[in-house]
């Protein structure tokens, strides 16, 4: 019996559609696409992202897509499993039946939550305090007045001006000692791109990045890219300078890396 990459790709060229107009239809990567053709699921993203390929893909060409996710999943039985899932924010398989445009709103409201969270943390680190009203102040009663003590003599013990102790200068901070934290964009320049990733010690999150979409992460200590899709493809910088893949992901496996950890102190050893 033919597998499910040999029948969508029979399906594909019975219409007449090449690989490049079934990536505009669906918003999935070229690389993606020749990957569930060729039945190497290695470079797929695993979980979820690999079943709503297989949907879109299926639909695309006019496969029934729950017969192409139960050919996947046999499929998959018969190669040993598939690692388990991340999800995010109790996202499950329902993410499967999503369009590109649910990934756009989902994006639109990361990106929402983190602009509001950096503008409430700009207002309370630049907003003027309040001074007191003048015409209250001028309301009050004046203080009690309060009889002058009479100086009591006592022994010239005045230190001279050499005994003086003069206040110790604090040194001026470098931009280097205020500098804190990482920042790091990921751009899909060339094509789709997917990663899941840990920013410091918080849950695991996932993502979709399209072709021209980009997006900026701040970390306090590091982040980690438990997984990314498509590596070769993204532009990577960290605090404005441009990353290396190569360096990010020496040993990585075709299009996917794993286990790619950047931190305060080894994020130079990535650069260009």
């Amino acid at each position: 019996m033919p597998s499910l990459g040999q029948q969508l790709k029979q399906a594909r060229e019975e219409r007449g559609l090449t690989i490049k107009q079934i990536a505009d239809g669906t918003h999935i990567g070229t690389p993606f696409l020749q990957a569930i053709e060729s039945d190497n699921y290695e470079n797929l993203p695993g979980g979820i992202f690999n079943r709503a390929f297989v949907r879109k893909f299926a639909s695309q060409v006019g496969f029934d897509q729950d017969q192409a996710v139960k050919l996947y999943d046999e499929q998959l039985l018969e190669m040993g499993g598939e690692p388990a899932k991340t999800t995010y924010l109790g996202l499950g398989d329902e993410m499967e039946a999503k369009s590109s445009s649910g990934n756009g709103l989902l994006l639109a409201l990361i990106a929402v939550i983190v602009l509001g969270a950096i503008l409430y943390a700009a207002y309370l680190a630049f907003a003027p305090r309040r001074l007191p009203d003048p015409s209250v102040a001028a309301q009050l009663p004046p203080p009690p007045a309060t009889s002058t003590p009479t100086p009591i003599e006592t022994p010239n013990t005045t230190a001279s001006p050499e005994a003086s102790v003069s206040p110790t200068a604090m040194p001026t901070p470098t931009p280097e000692a205020i500098t804190s934290g990482l920042r790091i964009k990921v751009a899909a320049d060339a094509s789709d791109c997917w990663m899941s990733f840990r920013p410091d010690s918080a849950k695991p999150e996932q993502i979709i990045l399209k072709q021209g979409e980009a997006h900026e992460f701040t970390v306090d200590e590091k982040l980690t890219f438990i997984s990314v899709g498509n590596l070769p493809a993204l532009n990577i910088s960290i605090n404005g300078k441009r990353a290396n893949p190569d360096k990010l992901a020496p040993n990585r496996k075709g299009l996917v890396a794993n286990n790619v950890v950047i931190t305060k102190d080894n994020y130079q050893q990535f650069l260009d």
